[in-house]
This record gives structure tokens, C-alpha cells and sequence, in this order.
């Protein structure tokens, strides 16, 4: 997450080089510096700075303000705190209403004109379904953080609002659903699918592979999921690249994850598919190592992983130094938990390969392209088999430092062609 903060300053004589020095120490890029004018004090100067979350800022600006001998901080704020207050997304329409007879003609009557085809049976066209998608989180009831969960849940539909529609031109509706059990979104779903043309579910807690699979029998549009259809295909490419760049036969290689969810559960099924015999995983829940061993893995500890993987898979921060220690020279390492210091300090030194940073963000330079193509390829869900195929399609855009083409690209377009190209039966 990178966070732009204003800040004005009096950096006092011969001062200016510490307070750089403070700042690029503490890991903060300086995007923008001013200088405003000369005071009795010092000189006034204001600076765009960008950090990678609060805490860093937090802490520089705290450092700065106890050196008062050297500097005055006249103010500092947030610029994306400011911008972000009131969510990320705005509904607006598509006519132009800037006069009476513009509500006249271009509301009212564009309401009537519609109403009219959807009487003649031709109305689906002229309705905004055919480019509306429910982004929708699934929050269990019960828990104590459930309206964090709730808000946090919102926050990421929005996001993901925001990026289909700059994407891949659909306009996404934000739906959090608070349940007892997990049927009860099932039941909502079912509800209200005729107002989209697609449904992506961006969390579901304690979501199961057996209730994906009620999802797609239950459903009539489309449906796709961050943890079940968008991570297992972004880690399915990385893994088949390390592969063919290492020149390493999957059933001589033993792959690991460390944390398990419902994408690694059901990658432990598609590296199956090709030919993996050694999948490994550990979690702190005995119910997912039990998931994950009824696809064909293996429960064990964070430390054997360390110590025996060939492919490592970083999805959830369930080991400690001393495990991540265990690390052998030429292991290979993906980590979907960011770029996290501690554990580049540990690997230093370690002869690791690679050590591929990703976090589900990441994710964004593929399901713009795949919410097109699976609408307009009349596909309703990604079969393990087109997992698969795609998979091995996608991989050949990959660069040998394991990057997508950049979100401004035409990979989002490449995408949909790619699903479009590939549609028929499973």
C-alpha cells in the first residue's frame, strides 16, 4: 500500500542533509520537494513524501518532531486519507442532465423508451446488466470483528469496482452479505443474480471447494472468486514458469505451502493434474491440513517445508524466524504476503534462487480480462481442465523476472481473447 503525505517543514541551517538522511533511512521516497521561502528560522519547505503504510511516515515524522534543534514541522497530512474519505467509488449516469429538458428527454424519457423494449421483449440491451457484475463478500455473523470484516469486506468490492470498470469497462455493485451458515449466500445470491451478468466473490470466510461447487450447479450467470479462480491461476503460471526456467519435472519436485486456504487447496488439485506428487502444506487449523490431504497433499510442519521444498509458497505469516531460517540454497520462494524486510533479512545470504513478492493486488492484471472473457464467452465457471489451459497460455506472458505486462497494458484485453478463444465444453 503506498500512502502520499504532505508535509511543511522549517529544516534550519546545515540541517538539510540529517533530514534527508532520516528520510530515505526509514525506507520513504521523496516524490516532491518545494522550497517555499527563508524565515528567521530556517527555510520552509514542502514535500511530497510516499510511503509504504503509515507506520513508516508515523515514525519519521515522530523522529523529526523530537529534533526540534534542527527542525519545526508546520504540518503534515495524509493526502489519501483525504481523497479516500467517502469510498472509492461514485454512481453516476451515463445521459446528460444538465437542464429541465435534458430530465425530460434524457432521463425520464430514456426510462419510457426502455420500459417500451423490455414490453417488446427486447429489453436486456438496453438494461446496464450485460455490464454489471456483483462484487460480493461473504462476512460469517458472530464474530467479534464482524463489523471490521463487514467494512473491510466493502472497501475491497469497491476496489475491485474501480479497477473492472477502468479495466475492462464493466461497472461493479459492491454487496456484502452477513451470514449464519454458509448456505445463506447461496440463498441471497440466487435472489438477486438476474440484476448481473456475473458474480465475483472477493472473500468468503470459511468458504469450502463442496460449496464452490453448490455455487456454480445453483447459479445461472457466471461466477468467479478471488480465492478459488484468481490466485490458484496467478500461482498455477508462476509455478509452471519456475518450471520451465529451472527446467524442473513436477514429479520430481516437491512444492510447499505454508499457510493453507481454499487456493491452496485447490492448486494441491491442479498440480496434481500435472503431474506433482509431492505437495506439501502446513496451518495452524487441523480443518485445513485435512482439506488440503484430501486433494493429495501432505500435512506437515513450516519447518519441514523450509527444510525440504523444492517451491516454496508464503500465503499466510504462519512461521517464524527461526523456520524461515531452515531455507536451503536453491530453493525457490513465492510470497503472496508482500515485501516484508524481516524475511528478505532472514533469506540473505541463504543462496535462495528466487524469492518471487507478490500480494493479492497483484491479482489485478488478470481477473479485469477474465470477468470479460467468461461473460462474453458464455462460460459459467473456470473448470479445473481450462485452470489448466489457460494456465499454460498465460504463462508465455510472463518475463523471466516472473512479471505480467503492466496493468496499462493490453493484457486485460489478451485475457478475455484468451477465454474467448478457449470456451466449449470442459
Amino acid at each position: 500500500m503506498k500512502i502520499i503525505n504532505e508535509v511543511a517543514v522549517i529544516i534550519k541551517k546545515r540541517s538539510f542533509p540529517s533530514f534527508i538522511d532520516e528520510l530515505y533511512k526509514r525506507g520513504l521516497d521523496l516524490l516532491e520537494l518545494l522550497h517555499v521561502e527563508e524565515t528567521g528560522e530556517g527555510v520552509l519547505y514542502s514535500l511530497r513524501i510516499v510511503s509504504a503504510g503509515p507506520k513508516r511516515f508515523e515514525e519519521f515524522i515522530s523522529i523529526i518532531g523530537s529534533a526540534s534543534e534542527k527542525y519545526k514541522i508546520i504540518s503534515a497530512k495524509n493526502v489519501l486519507e483525504e481523497r479516500a474519505a467517502g469510498g472509492l467509488i461514485n454512481v453516476s449516469g451515463r445521459m446528460p442532465v444538465e437542464t429541465a429538458a435534458d430530465f425530460s428527454t434524457w432521463v425520464l424519457g430514456a426510462a419510457g423508451f426502455i420500459q417500451e423494449k423490455i414490453r417488446k421483449g427486447e429489453g436486456l440491451a438496453y438494461t446496464g446488466i450485460p455490464c454489471s457484475v456483483g462484487l460480493v463478500a461473504g462476512i460469517k455473523a458472530g464474530n467479534e470483528s464482524e463489523r471490521e470484516h463487514l467494512l473491510c469486506g466493502r472497501a475491497e468490492a469497491e476496489r475491485d469496482a474501480v479497477i473492472i470498470n477502468r479495466f475492462a469497462g464493466l461497472n461493479g455493485y459492491p454487496i456484502t452479505v452477513r451470514y449464519d451458515h454458509p448456505e445463506d449466500v447461496i440463498r441471497v445470491l440466487k435472489q438477486i443474480e438476474q440484476n448481473f451478468s456475473a458474480v465475483r466473490i472477493t472473500r468468503f470466510e470459511e468458504a469450502t471447494l463442496m460449496l464452490y461447487e453448490r455455487l456454480y450447479s445453483e447459479l445461472t450467470v457466471p461466477l468467479v472468486s478471488l480465492e478459488h479462480d484468481d490466485i490458484p491461476l496467478y500461482l498455477f503460471v508462476l509455478i509452471i514458469k519456475i518450471l520451465l526456467k529451472y527446467r524442473l519435472k513436477p514429479e520430481e519436485t516437491t512444492i510447499g505451502f505454508v499457510g493453507i486456504d481454499l487456493s491452496a487447496v485447490r492448486l494441491t488439485r491442479l498440480l496434481g493434474a500435472i503431474r506433482f506428487r509431492r505437495v506439501l502444506g502446513s496451518d495452524r487449523s487441523e480443518k485445513t491440513m485435512l482439506a488440503l490431504e484430501n486433494q493429495g497433499g501432505l500435512a506437515t510442519t513450516a519447518e519441514n517445508i523450509f527444510s525440504n521444498a523444492d517451491i516454496t509458497v508464503l500465503l499466510k505469516s504462519d512461521y517464524d524466524r527461526e523456520e524461515l531460517g531452515k531455507v536451503r540454497p536453491g530453493q525457490l520462494i513465492v510470497s503472496l504476503l508482500g515485501d516484508t524486510e524481516a524475511d528478505r533479512d532472514v533469506i540473505a545470504g541463504k543462496g535462495v534462487r528466487e524469492f518471487i513478492r507478490r500480494d493479492t493486488t497483484d491479482m489485478a492484471v488478470l481477473f479485469p480480462g477474465m470477468l470479460k472473457g467468461i461473460i462474453e464467452s458464455g462460460q459459467r465457471s473456470v473448470s479445473d481442465l481450462k485452470m489448466v489451459e489457460y494456465s499454460k497460455k498465460l504463462v508465455t506472458f510472463l518475463s523471466d523476472a516472473f512479471e505480467f505486462p503492466s496493468i496499462f497494458s493490453d493484457i486485460h484485453i489478451r485475457v478475455a481473447a484468451m477465454m474467448k478463444s478457449g470456451a466449449g465444453p470442459a
